[in-house]
């Protein structure tokens, strides 16, 4: 999945969940009042979060970045909502 792709179906409100080895994972956008966040991480377990779509998108809090694995997953395993 291209990055831009993604951030595009954020900002449109959707919510992207992808299989990538033996877990679940999911990314959205998550609006406040005054500001929205980037929110990414495992399904079941707390997310990695930031103001900024780069920062979710080469986190490596699971040992591989996000971008890494968009580049890995077939489209058969992503859900978007």
């Amino acid at each position: 999945m291209d990055p831009s792709y993604l951030k595009d179906l954020l900002w449109r409100g959707r919510e992207v969940e992808f299989e990538y080895g033996a877990y679940r994972y999911t990314v959205k956008l998550v609006d406040y009042r005054s500001t929205s966040e980037y929110a990414f991480g495992r399904k079941e377990g707390t997310k990695f979060t930031s103001d900024f779509f780069d920062d979710i998108l080469y986190c490596r809090d699971y040992g591989v970045s996000l971008y890494q694995m968009l580049k890995e997953i077939s489209s058969s395993s992503v859900y978007v909502y």
